[in-house]
C-alpha cells in the first residue's frame, strides 16, 4: 500500500478507466453537498488559497492494464466528473470559449477516452444502476433519466454555472487546486476492506447494507462481482424494497437467537459470516450458496412486506401484523414462509401457526402485558420448535409445538388466559388505548369469519371511517334525561368501555345527537355495513348502562372466539425418559441428574444437582461476572443471598472472589436457575437435562 497527495484534476486526466465496482452503493449525494463544493470553490478563488483538502481515495488495479478500482472516493469522483461534464456541456450549448478551457479539451481530458475499445468510452464507469444516467447525459437532453441522482446533480451544476459570479475559468483554476490522497492498494497483503472500513470518510455515509454488500463482494474478482450483483444481490434489494438493513437485522436474528442493534448490524453480520464460514469445507462456491439462501430468504421477505403468498389467508395475516407494527415477529414469521416455499410444511400448518400466534399477539395488546419479552421470543421460537421437533419421539405436528411453547412462557411472556381478556375488556380504557390497535380491534371483530371483507384499515385512514361513542362524550339534555338519575356514574363507568366504540361512516359532528338520530341519519347504525359492531344499536330503542354492558359481552365473547386460546396434548420429553428441555417450570423434586447440554449440544456428565448448579454458574461468570457481582451488592434477600464476596464455610468458590451456596432443595435450585437465565436474557430451552427417577 502506498499514498500521496494528488490533485483530484490531475488523476483524472492521467486515468484511462476508473471503475466502480458493482458492490458499491448507488451515487448519493445530495443537493446541499453540490452545494458546497461550488460554494468551496468560489471560496477558494475569492480567498486566493492554492490548495484545498477534498478527501481520500482508495484504489488497486483492474483486472485488464490502465483500469483502476476505485475501492472508496465514488462519491467525490463522479460529483467532480459531473460538474466538469455539466461545465463541457454548457460552454458547447452556449458558445463559450474561456481563456484556459474549452469544451474539447474538457472532453478529451477528463471525460472520454477516445482510444478505448469499449462501447462506452467515459472514462468513468460508474455501477450499472447509475451508469445509464450518466451515459444519457453525454446525450440530447430531452433523452435524460431525470428522475436518478446522477441526473439531479448535473442539472444543479448546470443550472448554477448560469448564476456565478466568477468565470467558467476562475472555476477551473479552484477545481485545479483540490487535492486528495490517493492511497494505491497494490501489494496482495493490502486488504481493501480492512481499509475500507478504517476510513473516516466524509459526505454521507454508508449503511449497514452498503458495509456488508462491500464486505461480501469486494475481495472477488469483477466477473465475480458482477454475476453475485446481477443474479442475486439486486434481485434482493429490489424484493426487499431496499429495506436490506431490516432485512438483514431479521435474518441475523432469525440465525443466531438473538437481535442485534440495528446500528450494528453490520458488526453482527461479519461475526455470523466468519463463524459460519470456519465451519464450512473449502470450496469455491460457499460465497454463492451463501448468496442463494440470502435470496430464498429475500423471497420470504418480500411475501411479508406484500403480503404476496399463494394462500389468501396467510396473505390476511401478514396484512394485519403490517398495520399492527409488530415487527418483532417478523423473524420467526420469515422462516415459517421460508419452510411453506421450501415444502417443509404445509399449507394448514402454516395457517394453524399463525393464528396462533396472532391470538398470542392479540390477547397481550387487549390485556396491555408489557412487550419488553417479545424480542427474546419470537427471536427464538423457532430455533426452540426446530429443537422439539428433533427430540420428540412422536409424530408432532409443528403447530401443536408452537401452542405449547407460547402457552409455557412465564411472567411478562405469558399468553393470557380468556379470564384476562375478559377482565381487561369490561375494565380498560379502550378509547385511549394506539389508535392502530384500536383499529385492528375493530376490524378483527367485524371481519372476522367473513368470505368479503369490509376495508377498515384504508376507510379509518381515509376518514371514510372514524370511531365513534355512542353514548357521546359530552352530553346533551336529552342524553341525560334518557339516562336517568345515575346518568353521570353511567357516563363516567361506560363512556370509553369497549361496548359503548364503534366504527361509523357519519359525520363525526352528529356524535352527539340524541340516539335515535344517531340511528336513522344517513349511514347511521341502522344503515350501516358494520354487521357485528352496529347490530345491537341498529336496533336497540334506547342505549344506557344495560345496553352498553350486553353489546361489551357480546364483544367478549366474540373476542375469545376470534384470538383462541390454543390447546395442545404437545408435552416435550418426559422424566422418564432421558432427555428434558427445561421451560422454567420443572423442579425436578425427586430426580436424580446424569447429564445436562447448556448453550451448545455438548453433552457434560455429572452426577449431582450441587455440581450441575455450579457448572451453570460458572458458565455465566464466564459470560459476564458484573451482572452476578451486582446481585451481591444490591440485595442480601433472593437469588443475592445466595452469592458472596467473602469465603465463608458453607460457600463454593465459584471465581476467586465469588462464593455460592448450594445448600437448597432441587426446586430451590431450579428456581435460581431460571432467574439467572432471566439476568442473563438466555432462553430457557438453551438447557436440556438427563434425569431419572429416585
Amino acid at each position: 500500500m502506498e499514498g500521496n497527495v494528488r490533485y483530484i484534476s490531475e488523476y483524472l486526466r492521467g486515468a484511462t478507466k476508473l471503475i466502480i465496482p458493482v458492490y458499491q452503493r448507488n451515487y448519493d449525494w445530495k443537493k446541499e453537498n453540490c452545494k458546497r463544493l461550488i460554494d468551496d470553490l468560489i471560496s477558494l478563488h475569492e480567498e486566493d488559497k492554492q490548495s484545498h483538502f477534498f478527501g481520500s481515495i482508495v484504489v488497486k488495479p483492474g483486472d485488464y492494464s490502465q483500469e483502476i478500482i476505485i475501492i472508496d472516493g465514488q462519491q467525490r469522483i463522479t460529483t467532480i466528473s459531473l460538474l466538469i461534464l455539466a461545465m463541457k456541456n454548457y460552454m458547447s450549448n452556449n458558445n463559450i470559449i474561456q481563456q484556459t478551457i474549452n469544451p474539447n479539451n474538457l472532453n478529451d481530458g477528463f471525460l472520454i477516452n477516445s482510444f478505448s475499445n469499449d462501447p462506452d468510452k467515459q472514462k468513468l464507469k460508474s455501477n450499472p444502476r447509475d451508469f445509464e444516467a450518466y451515459k444519457k447525459l453525454y446525450s440530447d437532453s430531452r433523452t435524460h433519466i431525470q428522475t436518478s441522482n446522477i441526473t439531479m446533480n448535473y442539472n444543479y451544476f448546470y443550472n448554477r454555472l448560469s448564476e456565478l459570479n466568477i468565470s467558467l475559468d476562475e472555476l477551473f483554476e479552484s477545481i485545479n487546486k483540490l487535492q486528495v490522497m490517493v492511497v494505491n492498494l497494490n501489494s496482495p497483503d493490502d486488504d481493501p476492506q480492512l481499509i475500507f472500513e478504517s476510513l473516516n470518510s466524509t459526505g454521507v455515509d454508508l449503511t449497514n447494507a452498503d458495509k456488508i454488500r462491500n464486505y461480501l463482494l469486494m475481495n472477488e474478482a469483477q466477473t465475480v462481482q458482477s454475476e453475485l450483483f446481477n443474479n442475486y444481490w439486486q434481485p434482493i434489494e429490489e424484493r426487499t424494497h431496499l429495506r436490506m438493513s431490516d432485512f438483514f437485522k431479521d435474518f441475523l436474528t432469525l440465525k443466531e437467537g438473538k437481535t442485534p442493534v440495528i446500528a450494528k448490524v453490520y458488526e453482527a453480520f461479519v461475526e455470523y459470516y466468519n463463524a459460519v464460514d470456519s465451519k464450512r469445507d473449502s470450496n469455491e462456491n460457499i460465497k454463492k450458496d451463501f448468496f442463494k439462501e440470502l435470496a430464498e430468504y429475500s423471497i420470504a421477505y418480500q411475501h411479508i412486506l406484500k403480503f404476496n403468498t399463494d394462500n389468501k389467508r396467510i396473505n390476511e395475516f401478514l396484512k394485519r401484523l403490517e398495520e399492527i407494527k409488530v415487527t418483532v415477529a417478523i423473524p420467526f414469521v420469515l422462516a415459517i414462509l421460508k419452510d411453506y416455499s421450501d415444502n417443509k410444511i404445509d399449507v394448514n400448518q402454516v395457517i394453524s401457526i399463525f393464528n396462533t400466534v396472532e391470538s398470542y399477539i392479540a390477547r397481550r395488546l387487549i390485556t396491555a402485558i408489557p412487550s419488553n419479552a417479545l424480542n427474546k421470543i419470537f427471536a427464538t421460537l423457532y430455533k426452540d420448535m426446530k429443537k422439539h421437533m428433533s427430540k420428540s419421539e412422536n409424530n408432532v405436528s409443528e403447530s401443536e409445538i408452537i401452542s405449547y411453547l407460547l402457552l409455557t412462557k412465564p411472567s411478562t411472556g405469558r399468553f393470557p388466559t380468556d379470564q384476562e381478556v375478559e377482565e381487561s375488556l369490561k375494565s380498560r380504557n379502550m378509547y385511549n388505548i394506539s389508535p392502530k390497535i384500536r383499529t385492528y380491534i375493530f376490524e378483527r371483530l367485524e371481519n372476522h369469519g367473513h368470505v368479503e371483507n369490509l376495508n377498515i384499515y384504508d376507510g379509518v385512514q381515509n376518514q371514510d371511517y372514524s370511531i365513534e361513542h355512542i353514548m357521546p362524550q359530552t352530553l346533551s339534555p336529552k342524553w341525560i334525561s334518557e339516562l336517568g338519575d345515575n346518568y353521570k356514574e353511567v357516563h363516567d363507568m361506560y363512556l370509553n368501555s369497549i361496548g359503548n366504540l364503534t366504527l361509523t361512516g357519519y359525520n363525526s359532528k352528529y356524535s352527539n345527537r340524541p340516539f335515535t338520530d344517531k340511528q336513522n341519519i344517513e349511514k347511521g347504525f341502522k344503515d350501516s355495513h358494520f354487521s357485528f359492531l352496529n347490530r345491537l344499536p341498529s336496533h336497540k330503542d334506547s342505549w344506557g348502562e344495560q345496553e352498553i354492558i350486553e353489546r361489551r359481552d357480546a364483544i367478549i365473547e366474540r373476542a375469545l372466539n376470534i384470538w383462541e386460546y390454543p390447546t395442545t396434548d404437545y408435552q416435550p420429553v418426559t422424566f422418564n425418559q432421558e432427555m428434558v428441555i427445561f421451560d422454567g417450570t420443572q423442579t425436578f423434586t425427586n430426580y436424580y441428574i446424569k447429564g445436562y447440554t447448556f448453550l451448545d449440544e455438548n453433552y457434560v456428565a455429572i452426577n449431582t444437582w450441587k455440581d450441575f448448579m455450579i457448572d451453570i454458574v460458572k458458565v455465566l461468570v464466564e459470560k459476564d461476572i458484573n451482572l452476578i457481582l451486582d446481585l451481591v451488592n444490591s440485595s442480601n434477600t433472593g437469588l443475592g443471598s445466595i452469592f458472596s464476596t467473602t469465603d465463608q464455610e458453607d460457600k463454593v468458590m465459584i471465581s476467586p472472589g465469588l462464593f455460592m451456596n448450594v445448600g437448597y432443595s432441587n426446586s430451590t435450585k431450579m428456581k435460581f436457575v431460571m432467574e439467572l437465565f432471566d439476568i442473563y436474557d438466555i432462553n430457557y430451552d438453551e438447557l436440556t437435562v438427563a434425569v431419572f427417577l429416585n
